[in-house]
């Protein structure tokens, strides 16, 4: 009787040792469930995922990282004081800028950037070389070739206010003043505008884009091939166009043959010149992120931070950009493992 009462009392005792230890243990699992100095786990791809623990993101599946309490709180700083005083704060900021940009950036553990697999260069000087490539074809304007025959009977005739007029007109369709002046001088108008004349040297024209007309001047020459890449013959540009077209946004060059050709007007060619655009401080195209409205690269500060900057840029030369703003001669630029730094410092700022 008394072993049936204490095998009872044994059951019985079992489910409340149990409660008592989910009730006692649980909690303080709970509550070492995370170091305290760790904010939250994020993606280092996907800032916006914010998990309470270690896991993988729902997104892309890679391995979430946590996230200091410190720089949690440095990157939801209230900005009020600044708010309020706006314009003193601009003030500050221009008086200061060498200090900040000492003080500014992302302190990334070296660890970390070493698995990023992160490279870097100096901004220096560097010999630019540019090489245009032009779409044009063999010049066909029977318009142009009535205005010059206007012209060339204004000047026949004498008068000064049919000349002004004739010579205004073949300004606006596109020759220089230096063809103008030829026209004069000659009496003749290029007939091959309108037909092919054998012995005669051929005309061409080209489309430029009206950012790389400055890059090119009247007495240029241009190497001109076929549609198949082999080379026609060398042209010299006789004038640069003084309108620019709105819907292709270019700039009409026309050419002279350096020999007479056999080729039919229209016929389709390419153009080709190299220029040397001398010294110039310039940056890899693989140190840039180019984000649409505006470019921008990691750079190294003096105190080892990682300082994002947008920059200006100019003309494109081969593997390298022409800076115009933004960076100094001696400035470390990131070239290798930017992408990946760019959203660690996301994460690093709450992902703004």
């Amino acid at each position: 009787m008394k072993n049936n009462f204490k095998k009872s009392s044994l059951f019985l005792s079992l489910p409340i040792l149990f409660i008592l230890t989910l009730f006692f243990i649980l909690p303080a699992c709970q509550n070492e469930k995370a170091p305290s100095d760790i904010s939250h786990y994020t993606c280092p791809m996907h800032p916006q995922i914010k998990m309470d623990q270690p896991g993988s993101c729902p997104i892309c599946g890679m391995d979430l990282i946590p996230v200091r309490a410190k720089q949690e709180s440095v990157s939801k700083k209230a900005p009020s004081n600044q708010e309020s005083q706006h314009s003193h704060t601009n003030h500050q900021k221009m008086d200061h800028s060498q200090q900040d940009q000492k003080d500014a950036g992302i302190e990334i553990d070296p660890e970390r950037i070493q698995q990023i697999g992160v490279k870097s260069e100096k901004i220096q000087m560097h010999e630019l070389h540019k090489t245009l490539l032009l779409q044009g074809k063999v010049a066909h304007d029977p318009k142009l070739w009535v205005a010059q025959k206007e012209y060339v009977i204004a000047l026949k005739l004498g008068d000064r206010d049919l000349i002004k007029s004739s010579e205004e007109k073949l300004y606006f369709m596109g020759l220089s003043k230096e063809w103008i002046r030829l026209i004069q001088k000659t009496r003749k108008a290029n007939l091959g505008f309108h037909l092919p004349v054998p012995g005669e040297l051929t005309f061409f024209e080209a489309f430029l884009y009206q950012e790389d007309v400055k890059l090119l001047q009247v007495g240029a020459e241009m190497e001109i091939y076929d549609l198949q890449s082999r080379k026609i013959t060398d042209a010299i540009i006789r004038a640069l166009g003084t309108i620019v077209d709105p819907e292709s946004q270019t700039v009409r060059v026309l050419l002279q043959a350096k020999s007479s050709l056999e080729i039919k007007p229209n016929t389709i060619v390419q153009l080709k010149v190299k220029l040397d655009l001398g010294q110039r401080l310039a940056i890899a195209k693989s140190a840039i992120l180019f984000n649409g409205d505006h470019n921008m690269v990691y750079i190294k500060t003096e105190s080892g931070k990682i300082l994002g900057k947008k920059i200006e840029l100019g003309q494109e030369a081969g593997d390298y950009y022409e800076i115009k703003s933004g960076l100094q001669k001696g400035d470390e630029v990131i070239t290798h493992g930017h992408f990946l730094l760019d959203s660690e410092t996301q994460i690093k700022m709450g992902g703004n």
